[in-house]
C-alpha cells in the first residue's frame, strides 16, 4: 500500500531531489513518485513512516499525511 505524503516546501527539481535523497536514506528499497505542482509524494514500500517523515523534517521538508 502506498503512502501519500503533502511536502509544502517542495517548490522545484531541487527540492524533489532533496526529498527523494531524504526518503532513500531511511527507506532505501522504496519506489517514489513525485508530484512537485501538488507539492505530494506517493511512496510504495516504505517501511516506518515516523523515520521517513523525521528525515524529511531534518532535511528541511516537513511533510504531512495527504
Amino acid at each position: 500500500m502506498a503512502t501519500v505524503l503533502k511536502v509544502e516546501k517542495m517548490h522545484c527539481q531541487s527540492c524533489a531531489k532533496r526529498v527523494t535523497n531524504a526518503i532513500m536514506g531511511v527507506a532505501p528499497h522504496s519506489k517514489i513518485d513525485i508530484d512537485i505542482e501538488s507539492r505530494r509524494v506517493t511512496i510504495d514500500g516504505v517501511g516506518n513512516l515516523v523515520e521517513v517523515t523525521k528525515a524529511l523534517e531534518d532535511a528541511g521538508y516537513p511533510a504531512q499525511n495527504a
